[in-house]
């Protein structure tokens, strides 16, 4: 009986394994042909340089000056509404940006 069950749970195992094995060959399939230009279509996926790409046109940044990188971004600007240095917005004048608690300007 203890060998019918392990026989069982061999099979159970090789199935698992070799339906993984198609599903990664079949998205290895796919990509490799999204890549080589052979694909229409939508697929769920596609090569890194898409995504890179798409990113490039939805996030444009000009160049800096000098050929330096940029770190980060800045989406949006806004006026503070608490202090840098103690976050707290009890003491904090927001039009002058002045914390009576740390006696700090925050612009």
């Amino acid at each position: 009986m203890e060998g019918v069950i392990v026989l069982g749970l061999l099979l159970f195992v090789m199935i698992i394994i070799v339906s993984c094995g198609f599903e990664f060959y079949e998205l290895y399939q796919v990509r490799r042909d999204l890549e080589e230009g052979s694909r229409s279509g939508n697929h769920i996926l596609f090569p890194r340089h898409h995504y890179a790409e798409l990113h490039r046109r939805n996030y444009y940044t000009p160049p800096l000056p000098g050929g330096a990188e940029r770190t980060f971004r800045v989406k949006r600007k806004e006026q503070p509404v608490r202090c840098e240095v103690c976050h707290q917005d009890d003491c904090f004048e927001v039009r002058t940006g002045y914390c009576t608690r740390c006696n700090y300007y925050t612009l």
